[in-house]
């Protein structure tokens, strides 16, 4: 041992060396820590003591145990966790790391976090590491390291804070002094995007808001995707700049403006996207997918495009509506459901007629959908769906959504396509009915429509799909092409214009889809997302529900731009207590039996009333006679008798849910304490038994 000692002495010394040189030296900064490892772990044997010895190791070891802690740390390994929510939030989905793997360009993250305010609130430093984790996750797996991460914290009055301001990173206020910069620009190449600021109460979000963004600058050339709306989505919504849902799908897409024409504005996106000359229908090949927004007013020349797409293959999203609130605000005097449009504005109601007549559709075109189980409180014409209204589990478009959001949506309520494959995707309750638009919108009537709905043998679809290969719904070709009805007076012998030749298609060259939704307003700013205010006029939208989602799936599919299928729709949850809603559904078809009975005893009784005052002898006389009076007391009566059987339902129905929530609270907090009073007691009791056998 004394022979080695020289040489270790040599070995620690060399090492010492190493580590100073590491301060100047940038390739060796990188294993500085094990060189000083090293050079600790030789020191450890030159001692004699073995006392110092085994102290000096003792400490080694530890500090090695925690190099190591931190090296897996920095590692994808190291990062793994035990996801214990129901919808596995917070384990990244196939789409994420299949974008991640599939990453061919280099992507650039900065990432801006003002870490040192006294001010932060709580929510957001507790959001601060999670932020950190899940983009060192993202460097970790994407291909050949292509991501890279530039952590940089913006203190006031330095190059960094500058550099956060021309990224475009939100600045937020947490104090009277202090500002906070906490967000990201992401970047590859001429690329680039910004998300100006990490909401926490947008955390469901967070894993789409990245990738979704790291998708789009890594992407070489957007899918196009064809719109076609009576509706201005450009500038409409609430806050006068377009739809939220615009936003997001022009941020996915390249989305070319069809217009109501269809075909009219052709020639226009041809030329921008550099495709040649424009032919005189729509290509898939070109446009896989076509978003139809309540197309109020369609002609049968544009539903001719349409059919035409269909059988060329193509797939199209309908968005149909028997009530378009979007529609009425865009009117410049209201509108009154079911009376005609204002001078201006877009009618409330849209379908497809010509198309649904052809596939044996039947739509609510002037009565909207009315559901009792899924109807919210006070307003069942308003309509929160989860799983249970998706009897179609392996439709990838529904994956990983779970809340739909409806307001005065239509239904359809025949559907007859022989020939075609259908899929009722989401349907009602059969607690549900159709009632007219004006009941529906009328406060008085809605707060006694919810007693009017009875369970029955049928429910109503608010989206189905069909597929296959379609026959035309235009036998005799482009309706543009018709010749002019011939006018009384004009010269017969007059030749008549050459009409083209009928090229139209008569039967599908290729499996065709379309996707149909009895509502348009569920895309509309509200139903689909909104926007949490933030000073300046300004505003971070926020996702409220998985409407967006959906129609993003299908549009994935149809685009083949199926990886981010899933992430976007994590959304938080509605988590209805579906027990309660049953029995409350239940009890107001109990009491609007009561209503109707009572209602059809006041009417006899306000006729009776009446045939007594028609016999009056001095029809003169303002007072009532004996009869009369003893009628209306009866009638009083009643009114009394039925008010209080309906108030004692609602005590019955309320003393059943509050019993069922009383044994919720009590099975919440007695069953750990149970758990851990057993495995207490039979550890006691098998020691006893150990101690007692020896």
């Amino acid at each position: 041992m004394k022979a080695l000692k020289p040489v270790l002495l040599g070995v620690a010394a060399v090492a010492l060396l190493l580590v100073l040189l590491s301060f100047a030296i940038e390739a060796l900064e990188s294993v500085r820590l094990w060189i000083l490892l090293v050079g600790a772990a030789v020191l450890s044997f030159v001692p004699n003591s073995k006392v110092v010895r085994a102290a000096f190791g003792t400490v080694l070891f530890a500090v090695l145990i925690l190099s190591l802690i931190q090296l897996i740390g920095m590692t994808g390994t190291g990062r793994k966790n035990i996801d214990l929510t129901e919808d596995n939030r917070y384990t990244l989905t196939d789409g994420t790391k299949a974008i991640l793997s599939e990453l061919t360009e280099p992507v650039v993250i900065n990432y801006y976090v003002t870490r040192d305010l006294r001010s932060t609130p709580a929510d957001i430093k507790r959001y601060i590491p999670r932020i950190d984790n899940l983009l060192e996750e993202f460097s970790g797996l994407s291909n050949e390291g292509n991501i890279s991460i530039n952590f940089i914290d913006p203190k006031p009055n330095t190059d960094e804070e500058d550099a956060a301001a021309l990224d475009q990173i939100q600045q937020v206020p947490v104090s009277q002094n202090e500002n906070l910069f906490f967000g990201a620009s992401i970047s590859s190449w001429d690329k680039k995007t910004v998300i100006p600021y990490f909401n926490p109460q947008n955390e469901t979000q967070l894993e789409f808001d990245l990738i979704s963004a790291i998708a789009e600058v890594s992407a070489s050339n957007k899918p196009t995707v064809g719109l076609i709306s009576a509706l201005d989505l450009s500038t409409s919504g609430r806050t006068r700049q377009g739809w939220i849902f615009t936003r997001y799908l022009k941020r996915a897409y390249n989305v070319a403006d069809l217009g109501m024409g269809v075909t009219d504005t052709l020639p226009d996106v041809y030329e921008d996207n550099e495709w040649g000359v424009a032919p005189e229908h729509l290509d898939p090949e070109k446009i896989p997918v076509v978003l139809v927004i309540h197309p109020a007013g369609i002609t049968p020349e544009a539903e001719y495009h349409l059919d035409q797409y269909l059988l060329r293959g193509g797939t199209v999203v309908a968005c149909v509506d028997s009530f378009s609130f979007a529609a009425q605000q865009s009117s410049p005097q209201p509108q009154i459901p079911g009376m005609p449009p204002q001078p201006g504005g877009v009618p409330t109601s849209s379908n497809l007629p010509t198309l649904f007549k052809k596939w044996g559709i039947k739509f609510s075109e002037t009565e909207v959908l009315a559901d009792g189980t899924f109807g919210v409180q006070g307003n069942p014409a308003m309509i929160k769906l989860n799983r249970d209204a998706m009897p179609v589990e392996d439709e990838i478009a529904l994956a990983s959504i779970d809340d739909i959001l409806l307001g005065y949506s239509g239904a359809f309520t025949e559907i007859n396509a022989p020939g075609l494959e259908l899929s009722r995707l989401i349907r009602s309750s059969r607690q549900s009915d159709l009632v007219s638009a004006e009941k529906a919108a009328n406060p008085q009537e809605t707060a006694n429509l919810k007693f009017t709905l009875r369970s029955k043998d049928r429910q109503y679809d608010v989206m189905i799909s069909l597929s296959g290969k379609f026959e035309t719904a235009f036998p005799e070709g482009n309706p543009a092409n018709e010749p002019a009805p011939e006018k009384e007076g004009e010269d017969n012998e007059e030749k008549a214009p050459e009409l083209p030749a009928d090229s139209s298609l008569k039967t599908g060259e290729s499996k065709g889809n379309i996707y149909l939704f009895a509502d348009s307003d569920f895309l509309y700013d509200g139903a689909a997302y909104r926007l949490i205010p933030t000073g300046g006029g300004g505003g971070i939208p926020q996702q409220v529900s998985d409407n967006g989602p959906l129609v993003f799936n299908i549009l994935d599919q149809a685009t083949n731009s199926k990886h981010l299928v899933g992430a976007r729709a994590r959304t938080p949850n509605w988590r209805p207590f579906t027990v309660f809603q049953e029995m409350t559904s239940k009890f107001q078809e109990e009491a609007g039996e009561k209503m109707e009975k009572f209602q059809k005893e006041q009417e006899k009784a306000s006729s009776e009333i009446q045939k007594l005052q028609a016999q009056r002898k001095d029809s003169r006389s303002p007072f009532l006679n004996e009869e009369q009076q003893e009628a209306l007391k009866g009638l009083r009566e009643q009114q009394v008798n039925a008010a209080k059987g309906i108030r004692e339902l609602e005590k019955d129905n309320q003393s059943k849910i509050d019993a069922i929530k009383a044994g919720i609270f009590w099975k919440s907090l007695l069953t750990v304490p149970a758990i851990v009073l057993v495995l207490g007691l039979g550890i006691f009791i098998y020691r006893s038994a150990k101690t007692q056998a020896r």
